[in-house]
């Protein structure tokens, strides 16, 4: 891997690498969570495409494992020829000890970082990553290409020892390809999000949105305007964003409106989500306006032994604009949308 600056591209591939090991044992003992993860937003033919792979190293108390993998498939095909939200079929699976991989590795080599479970695996190069192989049926041969740096999320890795949790999410292109059931879908448009995070003790998926009213998570992508909106109900944790071609803008929780405007009970899970919003950024740095209608849905958890969540995913389009303050206007007309969902349900075991 070649770079103008060594030092930072050694930095950047350690962040790739396994940092479970940097908790403490009061950590490991009762929860972690060591994950890397990868969404892919994009178009193939005349379909919408969703793909999520992670592969999470866990274990403690809660998991009910000293340690093991989980591996997470999710695959969504989206005809936009009929825009309703229905019970169509998707890809997908639960988190859970039961279904664990013994045959986990994460392998640091010279310029990359190799994460494998099962039959998936994934090459950290970056500003490279490959996600390679086959899982409930899906085989798939994919590149992420960065664009930008990498976004703090939960916190820089230094941190992660003495607060419990850090991590960071890299937007980026997506390229290759995708079969499952006979089909291969090879992208003609590809967006992706690589999440790499680890959560220790007290960071555990239902704890951290049973205390709470749920999230929301959810990307729109265009060539010119990309926008990321993340807020927890009643913690206060809120991302609002606008990734430009040459600048990246962040609004706060006072200068962002999210507002729901349509919703649909899931005949799978019997709860209700929504499906469409309304997003309104406004700041000193430029207004942005988006609406967003989502039309293809899939489904997952995690399942702990303090209780289990729920998450609901949904694939559409987004449109919209990005109006400078010198009243220079950016569009984005009817471009790839997710938006996802979930609460927990608090139910010990015995």
């Amino acid at each position: 891997m070649t770079t103008a600056n060594p030092v930072a591209a050694a930095e950047q591939l350690r962040g790739e690498a396994s940092h479970a090991q940097e908790l403490s044992e009061e950590h490991l003992e009762e929860h972690f969570q060591d994950h890397f993860g990868v969404g892919i937003f994009g178009r193939s033919g005349d379909k919408d495409i969703l793909f999520v792979s992670t592969i999470y190293h866990v274990g403690g108390r809660k998991w009910g494992i000293k340690d093991g993998a989980l591996i997470q498939t999710d695959l969504v095909i989206a005809d936009t020829s009929d825009r309703r939200m229905t019970d169509n079929a998707f890809v997908a699976n639960r988190m859970d000890a039961i279904n664990h991989f013994d045959n986990f590795s994460v392998t640091t080599e010279p310029g990359r970082v190799v994460w494998q479970a099962g039959n998936r695996q994934v090459i950290a190069r970056p500003p490279v990553w490959e996600v390679r192989g086959e899982h409930l049926g899906v085989d798939v041969d994919l590149q992420l290409t960065a664009i930008g740096s990498a976004v703090p999320y939960h916190g820089p890795w230094e941190g992660l020892a003495e607060n419990g949790v850090a991590g960071n999410e890299q937007l980026a292109r997506a390229t290759g390809s995708i079969s499952y059931k006979g089909d291969t879908y090879v992208l003609d448009e590809g967006w992706a999000v690589r999440e790499r995070t680890c959560l220790g003790k007290d960071f555990d998926v239902p704890a951290l949105l049973g205390q709470k009213e749920g999230y929301i998570w959810g990307w729109c992508f265009s060539e010119a305007l990309k926008l990321f909106c993340f807020a927890q109900g009643g913690s206060g944790h809120f991302a609002g964003r606008v990734f430009l071609k040459d600048q990246q803008i962040d609004f706060d929780a006072d200068n962002t409106t999210v507002e729901e405007t349509a919703r649909w009970t899931d005949p799978t899970c019997r709860a209700t989500f929504a499906t469409d919003w309304h997003i309104i950024m406004a700041s000193a740095a430029g207004r942005l306006e988006v609406n967003v209608r989502t039309w293809t849905r899939y489904l997952f958890g995690f399942h702990l032994i303090d209780g289990y969540t729920t998450h609901f995913g949904s694939l559409g389009r987004a449109s919209g604009s990005f109006t400078f303050p010198n009243g220079n206007v950016i569009t984005m007309d009817d471009q790839i949308a997710y938006f996802e969902q979930g609460f927990a349900t608090m139910l010990p075991a015995a």
